[in-house]
């Protein structure tokens, strides 16, 4: 009996098929977006992003402040998996005299704080559930960390999973902004 005949085959080879599809997604397909999907032409300062309160903001509102602005999900497990580094790289951050927003792509507002609950974390809550902001960023995926001086131009950028624990997150703040914070 011809391979394409057996019942079992088939069914193999569909959840083959549909597994790497769905891996495919779940990886953000970024060096497919990259390449077939023009440049945003929005200015990242115009972009609009809500806090907990339902009020909107832009980075305009938070010009004059050494920035770092993290764009990151709950359901993003490299953003998951590095936010305790990057919640007290923030306390560090902020001690020295910058600010960070730390901008959920989450569908919810709920989902963000019952995911700040559970670890604890104190981060003012921000989202932009329509991507937007990325999008303007022209980030190809998460978590993307934006490093905007105070005059509000782009000075440097994290794309992926990072160590902000690390020696080299004091040293892109010391040579981005010239702020001294602790390893």
């Amino acid at each position: 009996m011809p391979f394409w005949k057996k019942k079992d085959n088939l069914i193999i080879t569909a959840f083959v098929i549909v597994f790497f599809a769905g891996l495919a997604v779940w990886l953000d397909l970024c060096c497919v977006k990259a390449a077939f999907f023009s440049q945003s032409s929005v200015n990242p300062s115009d972009v609009t992003f809500i806090d907990k309160d339902q009020q909107s903001h832009t980075l305009k509102d938070f010009k004059g402040k050494p920035l770092v602005v993290n764009i990151w999900a709950t359901w993003c497990p490299v953003c998951v998996k590095k936010m305790g580094g990057f919640h007290s790289f923030a306390e560090k951050f902020e001690a020295a005299g910058g600010q960070v927003l730390n901008i959920s792509q989450d569908n919810s507002m709920g989902a963000v704080r019952a995911f700040y609950a559970r670890q604890g974390y104190n981060f003012p809550i921000y989202l932009d559930n329509t991507g937007q902001l990325l999008d303007a960023f022209n980030g190809t995926g998460l978590p993307t960390s934006i490093f905007i001086n105070a005059q509000g131009q782009e000075v440097g950028r994290i794309r992926g999973g990072f160590d902000w624990d690390s020696s080299e997150a004091a040293s892109r703040v010391q040579e981005y902004f010239g702020l001294k914070i602790a390893n």
